[in-house]
Protein backbone atom coordinates (compact mmCIF):
# COMPACT_ATOMS: atom_id res chain seq x y z
CA UNK A 1 0.00 0.00 0.00
CA UNK A 2 2.68 2.19 0.19
CA UNK A 3 3.77 5.23 2.09
CA UNK A 4 -0.09 6.03 2.44
CA UNK A 5 -0.76 3.16 4.89
CA UNK A 6 1.06 4.58 7.77
CA UNK A 7 -0.79 7.68 8.02
CA UNK A 8 -3.62 8.00 10.13
CA UNK A 9 -6.07 8.68 7.04
CA UNK A 10 -4.63 5.76 5.31
CA UNK A 11 -5.03 3.56 8.05
CA UNK A 12 -9.06 4.52 8.33
CA UNK A 13 -9.34 4.05 4.47
CA UNK A 14 -8.14 0.46 5.09
CA UNK A 15 -10.59 0.12 7.73
CA UNK A 16 -13.52 2.14 6.27
CA UNK A 17 -13.21 3.47 2.93
CA UNK A 18 -14.64 7.12 1.99
CA UNK A 19 -17.70 6.45 0.65
CA UNK A 20 -19.46 9.45 -0.95
CA UNK A 21 -23.02 9.90 -1.88
CA UNK A 22 -24.81 11.87 -4.46
CA UNK A 23 -28.75 12.80 -4.21
CA UNK A 24 -30.74 13.82 -6.65
CA UNK A 25 -31.68 17.11 -6.87
CA UNK A 26 -35.64 16.53 -6.31
CA UNK A 27 -34.99 14.73 -2.77
CA UNK A 28 -32.34 17.62 -1.50
CA UNK A 29 -35.04 19.24 -0.25
CA UNK A 30 -36.95 16.42 1.32
CA UNK A 31 -36.58 14.11 5.29
CA UNK A 32 -34.44 11.85 3.61
CA UNK A 33 -31.96 14.16 2.60
CA UNK A 34 -31.12 15.85 6.07
CA UNK A 35 -31.62 12.45 7.51
CA UNK A 36 -28.80 10.92 5.33
CA UNK A 37 -26.82 14.24 6.53
CA UNK A 38 -27.16 13.54 9.82
CA UNK A 39 -26.31 9.49 9.60
CA UNK A 40 -22.95 10.55 7.70
CA UNK A 41 -22.03 11.64 11.35
CA UNK A 42 -22.17 8.37 13.10
CA UNK A 43 -20.20 5.29 12.32
CA UNK A 44 -21.95 3.13 9.33
CA UNK A 45 -20.80 -0.18 8.25
CA UNK A 46 -21.14 -1.96 4.44
CA UNK A 47 -24.06 -3.09 6.41
CA UNK A 48 -25.64 -0.41 6.41
CA UNK A 49 -25.35 0.64 2.77
CA UNK A 50 -26.57 -3.15 1.77
CA UNK A 51 -29.73 -1.85 3.54
CA UNK A 52 -29.94 1.49 2.13
CA UNK A 53 -30.02 -0.52 -0.99
CA UNK A 54 -32.64 -2.83 0.18
CA UNK A 55 -34.66 0.48 1.63
CA UNK A 56 -34.08 2.20 -2.21
CA UNK A 57 -35.46 -0.62 -4.17
CA UNK A 58 -38.00 -2.02 -2.41
CA UNK A 59 -39.54 0.83 0.31
CA UNK A 60 -38.78 4.16 -1.09
CA UNK A 61 -39.18 3.93 -4.41
CA UNK A 62 -43.11 2.88 -3.43
CA UNK A 63 -43.51 5.94 -1.08
CA UNK A 64 -41.99 8.55 -2.98
CA UNK A 65 -39.02 8.28 -0.28
CA UNK A 66 -41.00 10.26 2.38
CA UNK A 67 -40.50 7.29 4.92
CA UNK A 68 -37.50 8.30 7.44
CA UNK A 69 -38.27 6.27 10.56
CA UNK A 70 -36.62 3.28 11.24
CA UNK A 71 -37.38 -0.43 10.03
CA UNK A 72 -35.68 -3.66 10.17
CA UNK A 73 -35.21 -5.26 6.39
CA UNK A 74 -33.99 -8.62 8.07
CA UNK A 75 -34.35 -10.82 10.95
CA UNK A 76 -31.12 -10.76 12.02
CA UNK A 77 -30.57 -7.01 12.49
CA UNK A 78 -27.29 -5.95 10.82
CA UNK A 79 -27.51 -3.30 8.83
CA UNK A 80 -29.92 -0.12 8.93
CA UNK A 81 -30.55 2.26 5.92
CA UNK A 82 -29.09 5.66 5.28
CA UNK A 83 -32.35 7.31 4.59
CA UNK A 84 -34.30 6.54 7.98
CA UNK A 85 -33.61 7.00 11.91
CA UNK A 86 -31.55 5.12 13.65
CA UNK A 87 -32.57 2.21 15.81
CA UNK A 88 -33.05 4.13 18.98
CA UNK A 89 -31.57 3.85 22.04
CA UNK A 90 -28.78 1.63 20.27
CA UNK A 91 -25.04 3.20 20.85
CA UNK A 92 -22.89 2.71 17.03
CA UNK A 93 -19.80 2.00 18.27
CA UNK A 94 -17.64 -1.20 17.28
CA UNK A 95 -19.19 -3.19 20.31
CA UNK A 96 -22.47 -2.85 19.13
CA UNK A 97 -21.72 -2.86 15.33
CA UNK A 98 -21.22 -6.09 13.13
CA UNK A 99 -17.58 -4.43 13.09
CA UNK A 100 -14.50 -6.94 13.17
CA UNK A 101 -11.61 -5.56 15.57
CA UNK A 102 -9.67 -5.39 13.12
CA UNK A 103 -11.51 -2.84 11.12
CA UNK A 104 -12.68 -0.86 13.62
CA UNK A 105 -11.70 2.50 13.82
CA UNK A 106 -12.54 3.87 17.00
CA UNK A 107 -9.90 5.68 18.46
CA UNK A 108 -8.49 3.32 21.32
CA UNK A 109 -5.09 4.57 23.01
CA UNK A 110 -1.94 2.35 22.10
CA UNK A 111 1.26 2.31 23.58
CA UNK A 112 4.06 0.55 21.99
CA UNK A 113 5.52 -2.61 23.78
CA UNK A 114 9.29 -1.76 24.51
CA UNK A 115 9.36 -5.20 26.14
CA UNK A 116 11.91 -7.68 23.52
CA UNK A 117 10.64 -10.76 24.41
CA UNK A 118 7.12 -10.24 24.35
CA UNK A 119 7.68 -8.39 20.96
CA UNK A 120 9.49 -11.17 19.53
CA UNK A 121 6.99 -13.46 21.24
CA UNK A 122 4.16 -11.70 19.17
CA UNK A 123 6.42 -11.60 16.10
CA UNK A 124 7.02 -15.51 16.13
CA UNK A 125 2.69 -16.37 16.63
CA UNK A 126 2.06 -13.76 13.84
CA UNK A 127 4.42 -15.48 11.40
CA UNK A 128 3.68 -18.88 12.27
CA UNK A 129 0.21 -17.86 11.66
CA UNK A 130 0.64 -16.49 8.12
CA UNK A 131 3.06 -19.37 7.11
CA UNK A 132 -0.40 -21.72 8.37
CA UNK A 133 -2.43 -19.90 6.11
CA UNK A 134 -0.64 -20.46 3.39
CA UNK A 135 -0.05 -24.37 3.88
CA UNK A 136 -3.98 -24.37 4.55
CA UNK A 137 -4.21 -23.23 1.03
CA UNK A 138 -2.05 -25.52 -0.45
CA UNK A 139 0.87 -23.34 -1.72
CA UNK A 140 3.81 -23.55 0.68
CA UNK A 141 6.00 -25.70 -2.30
CA UNK A 142 5.15 -22.31 -4.74
CA UNK A 143 6.06 -19.41 -2.03
CA UNK A 144 9.63 -18.85 -0.19
CA UNK A 145 9.41 -19.92 3.75
CA UNK A 146 7.93 -17.12 6.10
CA UNK A 147 10.34 -15.89 8.48
CA UNK A 148 10.54 -13.50 11.30
CA UNK A 149 12.65 -10.42 10.22
CA UNK A 150 11.42 -7.60 12.27
CA UNK A 151 8.72 -7.08 14.93
CA UNK A 152 7.19 -3.71 16.61
CA UNK A 153 3.72 -3.86 18.46
CA UNK A 154 1.65 -1.63 19.97
CA UNK A 155 -0.76 -2.34 22.78
CA UNK A 156 -4.44 -0.99 23.00
CA UNK A 157 -4.89 0.63 26.37
CA UNK A 158 -8.33 0.60 26.41
CA UNK A 159 -10.45 -2.62 28.81
CA UNK A 160 -13.62 -1.80 27.17
CA UNK A 161 -12.96 -2.89 24.01
CA UNK A 162 -15.61 -5.88 22.79
CA UNK A 163 -16.02 -5.97 26.71
CA UNK A 164 -12.64 -7.31 27.54
CA UNK A 165 -12.21 -9.28 30.79
CA UNK A 166 -9.50 -7.84 32.32
CA UNK A 167 -6.95 -11.01 31.73
CA UNK A 168 -7.22 -9.86 27.84
CA UNK A 169 -5.27 -7.80 26.26
CA UNK A 170 -5.16 -6.70 22.55
CA UNK A 171 -2.23 -5.76 20.56
CA UNK A 172 -1.60 -4.56 17.07
CA UNK A 173 1.89 -6.38 15.50
CA UNK A 174 3.45 -5.32 12.09
CA UNK A 175 6.29 -7.36 11.54
CA UNK A 176 8.55 -7.88 8.58
CA UNK A 177 9.47 -11.26 6.95
CA UNK A 178 13.30 -12.42 6.23
CA UNK A 179 14.34 -12.73 3.06
CA UNK A 180 13.72 -14.32 0.48
CA UNK A 181 10.50 -13.79 1.40
CA UNK A 182 9.09 -10.02 1.28
CA UNK A 183 6.44 -8.35 2.74
CA UNK A 184 5.68 -5.78 6.08
CA UNK A 185 2.34 -7.21 7.45
CA UNK A 186 -0.24 -6.10 10.16
CA UNK A 187 -2.57 -8.00 12.08
CA UNK A 188 -4.29 -7.97 15.84
CA UNK A 189 -3.49 -10.11 18.27
CA UNK A 190 -5.06 -11.10 21.57
CA UNK A 191 -3.97 -12.58 24.52
CA UNK A 192 -6.10 -14.11 27.05
CA UNK A 193 -4.95 -16.08 29.97
CA UNK A 194 -1.41 -16.42 28.53
CA UNK A 195 -2.79 -17.78 24.82
CA UNK A 196 -2.72 -15.97 21.89
CA UNK A 197 -5.06 -15.91 19.29
CA UNK A 198 -5.55 -14.27 16.01
CA UNK A 199 -7.88 -10.66 17.07
CA UNK A 200 -8.10 -10.49 12.74
CA UNK A 201 -8.73 -12.74 9.85
CA UNK A 202 -6.82 -11.52 7.53
CA UNK A 203 -3.45 -9.93 7.32
CA UNK A 204 -2.94 -6.64 6.17
CA UNK A 205 -0.09 -5.85 3.40
CA UNK A 206 1.47 -2.64 4.21
CA UNK A 207 3.73 -2.08 1.68
CA UNK A 208 3.58 -3.02 -2.08
CA UNK A 209 4.03 -6.55 -3.45
CA UNK A 210 3.85 -5.83 -7.38
CA UNK A 211 4.53 -9.20 -9.36
CA UNK A 212 6.27 -10.99 -6.26
CA UNK A 213 3.41 -13.37 -6.01
CA UNK A 214 1.90 -13.59 -9.95
CA UNK A 215 2.40 -17.32 -9.35
CA UNK A 216 -0.56 -17.24 -7.56
CA UNK A 217 -3.95 -18.29 -9.36
CA UNK A 218 -6.01 -17.14 -6.48
CA UNK A 219 -5.31 -12.87 -6.53
CA UNK A 220 -6.12 -12.69 -2.48
CA UNK A 221 -3.40 -15.00 -2.17
CA UNK A 222 -0.88 -13.14 -3.89
CA UNK A 223 -0.18 -10.13 -0.80
CA UNK A 224 0.92 -13.08 1.44
CA UNK A 225 3.16 -15.13 -1.20
CA UNK A 226 6.71 -14.10 -2.45
CA UNK A 227 7.01 -16.77 -5.33
CA UNK A 228 10.08 -18.76 -5.85
CA UNK A 229 12.04 -18.08 -9.13
CA UNK A 230 10.84 -21.78 -10.69
CA UNK A 231 7.18 -20.67 -9.66
CA UNK A 232 6.79 -17.65 -11.67
CA UNK A 233 8.26 -19.29 -14.12
CA UNK A 234 5.88 -22.13 -14.34
CA UNK A 235 2.73 -19.81 -14.10
CA UNK A 236 4.28 -17.51 -17.01
CA UNK A 237 4.60 -20.55 -19.31
CA UNK A 238 1.07 -22.02 -18.37
CA UNK A 239 -0.17 -18.78 -19.24
CA UNK A 240 1.46 -18.74 -22.42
Amino acid sequence: MGKEAWTSFGYSEQSNPFLYVVVPKRLRNANVFEQLRQNSKELITHHDLHATLKDILYHQSTSNFTEVDFKVFDKNLRGSSLLRRFQAGKRRNCKTLPIPFQFCICQYEKRDVTEGTLKNILGQFAVEQLAAFLEAQNVTSMCEKIKLQKVEAKQYQSTKINNLPNNTNFFEVTFEVAAPAKGKFQIPIRREQGQLDLGGALFTRMDKYGKNGDCMKNDLLRPYCTCKNESVLSRTSTNS
